[in-house]
């Protein structure tokens, strides 16, 4: 009977402490996302010179045979019917001071929309709160992270103007803290873009050289403060990275040095159902750093026979506005400015350079909650191939009408 008496008041005691266990357990909430983007794209025949002339689009200008030994450049225009890359499914994990996230999406969509593709982490990483600050360890978006626009098209992508001079770092492996509005990471470099091959026939060519070799001691590393003041919220930031490139040469090993950096300052206001947003940004050799542009010209420019290195200078300005009409629908628009300029490694010297211009309007729409539909049209000017002593080159335009579909779950 005393033994039976011991184990109910052992009972009694493990479902007394059963709450406290429950309260215990990490909180996992989940979410997902959705995106279709459906358009008509038409891009000009210039954009047949070089790559990523139709900024996203599948629809690019195209080399005809009109006659025999007679090539000529032809417009191209596409219905592009596919799930975007930034569809994702992801949760948010929470345990007291602990916590953290994953999030999968997919490499890419099949042409014909039908063929299966490969799942991708996205996000995976862990926070710990200690109080004072919040360390994260794992792949997440970086500090340099300051998104103001909805562009989307062409080609779907990842949306939010990126690419067209939105402050983003992207999603990279990272040691973070964040102490309120402040953000500092040790992010991983970007070390695979080597400096562009300047010449006058293909100035957007790869560099030739064999033997190369990538000396990188230091992480990328990039800050920012985000403040909020009563209707307006501000943003600065800034990433810096440097690394080696060794060059195998018939003289010997030649050391060639980059260093990329960018400063970018961003602002939100929002004025009863009116918001206005902008960013600017001003860097070097951008495109070796990592961050991402469609521009033809982001990264340091290289004489491929004598080493010889020259900077190339970016820098955009994005300017948003929009107007809520209801809590369902509202109309955004907006123009960006993008430019590449660089010294010319080489004898006579001079400068290449291009400017492009973005222009769009879209509305967003939501007939159910979490559902959402944004017709879009925009353009975009690549502007002109500018290199110092060479009639200017002309790189084409792109215009699409599209709409992006998006349910979250």
């Amino acid at each position: 009977m005393k033994k039976l008496f011991v184990l109910f008041v052992a009972l009694v005691m493990i479902l007394a402490a059963l709450p406290a266990f429950a309260q215990d357990k990490a909180d996992w909430a989940w979410y997902g996302s959705v995106r279709m983007w459906t358009s008509y794209e038409n891009t000009s025949k210039e954009t047949a010179l070089a790559a990523n002339l139709n900024n996203g689009s599948k629809a690019k200008g195209w080399n005809a045979l009109t006659a025999p030994g007679v090539f000529e450049l032809q417009d191209d225009a596409v219905t592009d019917w596919q799930l975007q890359t930034n569809s994702r499914i992801g949760v948010n994990v929470k345990w007291g001071n602990i916590g953290g996230g994953v999030e999968f999406g997919q490499d890419g969509t099949a042409w014909n929309g039908s063929k299966d593709t490969r799942a991708s982490i996205r996000l995976m990483y862990g926070t710990w709160n200690f109080g004072s600050g919040t360390l994260l360890i794992g792949k997440n978006y970086t500090p340099y992270f300051y998104l103001v626009s909805n562009l989307c098209g062409p080609g779907g992508g990842e949306c939010n103007g990126i690419g067209f001079g939105s402050i983003y770092g992207g999603r990279r492996d990272q040691i973070g803290l964040q102490f309120g509005g402040f953000k500092v990471a040790l992010a991983a470099p970007e070390t695979g873009n080597n400096p562009s091959d300047i010449n006058t026939s293909a100035p957007w060519a790869p560099p030739a050289a064999n033997g190369v070799d990538i000396d990188q001691w230091l992480p990328r590393i990039e800050a920012s403060y985000n403040a909020n003041l009563g209707p307006v919220n501000l943003f600065v930031g800034g990433a810096y990275q440097t690394y080696d490139i060794e060059v195998g040469t018939v003289t010997g090993v030649q050391t060639v040095n980059n260093d990329s950096w960018v400063l970018g300052l961003g602002g939100k206001s929002a004025f009863g159902p009116f918001y206005l947003n902008g960013t600017f940004q001003y860097g070097n050799n951008i495109g070796q750093g990592g961050l991402s542009t469609v521009l033809q010209f982001s990264r340091q420019l290289i004489n491929g026979t004598t080493l010889e290195t020259e900077n190339n200078t970016y820098m955009t300005g994005q300017l948003i506005a929009g107007f809520k009409l209801t809590d369902t629908f509202s109309i955004e628009g907006g123009v960006i400015w993008q430019q590449g300029k660089a010294d010319i490694p080489e004898a006579g010297g001079g400068t290449v350079k291009q400017d492009e211009w973005v222009y769009y309007i879209n509305a967003t729409w939501s007939p159910a909650k979490n559902f959402f539909i944004i017709p879009e049209f925009g353009y975009i000017d690549n502007g002109k191939l500018s290199v110092s002593d060479v009639p200017d080159q002309d790189l084409g335009n792109v215009w699409w009408l599209g709409i992006k579909w998006q349910i979250n779950f």
